[in-house]
Formats: structure tokens, C-alpha cells, sequence
């Protein structure tokens, strides 16, 4: 379904109207809406319900997501730098090449979405749900994985919490990386930092099995990043 930019400030109208008094109002609608390219830079949508919506290239900078339904939506390219997407539904939701830079995703599901070379720098994930999610190639450094469940994440090591700090490791370019605690480097820099380090040799074995797996995965090019 395609609206004009008439009848969608309308319905986002009305939406702020819900949002302050259900009684007045009515909840945003955007089921299967056809809005890609659409301008919807510091939007309030809140709870609204965008289940397979067309965003492709939308402009959602600064917009407020939380608790939106966004299962199934394409949001391949999108601009979503500093969204507020906590416990926003992303389940099978396409993001590939999405910008979600410094986006806050706590508490948000990402089951089976596709993150393919999205940009998660600094971006929050405290907790999100990403199992089965495809992070092949995806950015994620200083992004904040702490308590985030990576259960058959593809592109994504989860490497628990050695010595207390949460580690997770991926591949960026080619290159494994990792992240421990709030540090972010690549494989070798991470082995070079955490030598001789007798309160870390935790870390140490996770950097070890992260290698070995990296060394895996690197004898099968289609799936590097797997």
C-alpha cells in the first residue's frame, strides 16, 4: 500500500494523538506500506505497527521505534543512525546495508533478521535477541553485545564472558575481530594487548578458540563469515 506524504502525516499525526491518550487518536497502521525513501527523520513511532513494511532507503534518522512491530519489514539501506529501536520486533526483518549507527537496540528482537554489512558501530544491543540472525560482514565495532543472545548468530563468535567481560568475535573485511569488555580490535592486536596478562588468561583461550574457529572458516571462502 503507498500513501501520500499528505495522508502519512496524517496517520503520524494521529499516532501523536494515540500516544498521549488512547482514547484520542489511533494507533499508527503501516502494515505492508510502501515507504521507501520515505522521510521520516525524528518520527515518533512508537508501538506502531510496520509489519512488512516497504522502508528501503528510508530516512529514519533519530526516529523513536520502541515497542514497533517491524517483522518482515525491508529496510535494506535505510538510515537509522541514533534510532531508538529498544524492544522493537525485527524477526526476520531484512536490514542489509542498513546504517544503525549509535541505534539503541536493547531489548529489541532480531531473530533470523538479515544484517548483512549493516553498520552497528556504537550501537546499543544490550540484550537484544539475535539468534539466527546473519551478521556476515556487518560493523560492530564498540557496539554494547552485553547479555545479547547470538545462539546460531552466522557471521558472529560468541565467546561468553571471560575473566567477567563479555566477548564476542566476528569478521570485518576478511579479518577477525573482537570485542572484550568495552576494547575493540582486530584478532592480532587483541593477542598482542591481553600477553602476559596472568588475569586474563581467560581471555586469552577465548582469543585461542576464536582463532581456531576463524581458521575454520577460512577454508570455505562462500561462507566466511558464517
Amino acid at each position: 500500500m503507498q500513501f501520500t506524504t499528505e495522508a502519512l502525516v496524517e496517520i503520524l499525526s494521529n499516532h501523536a494523538l494515540w500516544l498521549t491518550d488512547s482514547n484520542q487518536g489511533e494507533r499508527a497502521d503501516l502494515r505492508g506500506a510502501f515507504l521507501s525513501r520515505a522521510n521520516l527523520i525524528d518520527a515518533d513511532l512508537t508501538s506502531a505497527n510496520l509489519y512488512g513494511a516497504n522502508l528501503r532507503r528510508a530516512n529514519l534518522r533519530r526516529a523513536n521505534l520502541t515497542d514497533a512491530h517491524l517483522t518482515d519489514a525491508h529496510l535494506t539501506g535505510a538510515n537509522l543512525i541514533d534510532a531508538n529501536l529498544t524492544r522493537a520486533n525485527l524477526s526476520n526483518a531484512c536490514l542489509p546495508g542498513t546504517n544503525l549507527t549509535g541505534a539503541d537496540l536493547s531489548g529489541a528482537k532480531l531473530i533470523n533478521a538479515d544484517l548483512i554489512n549493516a553498520d552497528l558501530i556504537n550501537a546499543n544491543l544490550t540484550g537484544a535477541n539475535l539468534t539466527g540472525a546473519n551478521l556476515r560482514g556487518a560493523y560492530l565495532t564498540d557496539a554494547d553485545l552485553t547479555g545479547a543472545n547470538l545462539s546460531g548468530a552466522n557471521g558472529a563468535v560468541d565467546l561468553g564472558y571471560p575473566d567477567g567481560w563479555r566477548a564476542v568475535g566476528w569478521w570485518h573485511k576478511g579479518e577477525p575481530w573482537v570485542r572484550v569488555g568495552c576494547r575493540t580490535m582486530s584478532l592480532t592486536e587483541a593477542y598482542a594487548y591481553w600477553a602476559n596478562k596472568d588475569d586474563r588468561r581467560e581471555v586469552m583461550a577465548a582469543l585461542t578458540y576464536f582463532e581456531a574457529v576463524a581458521a575454520v572458516r577460512a577454508e570455505t571462502p562462500k561462507t566466511e563469515a558464517a
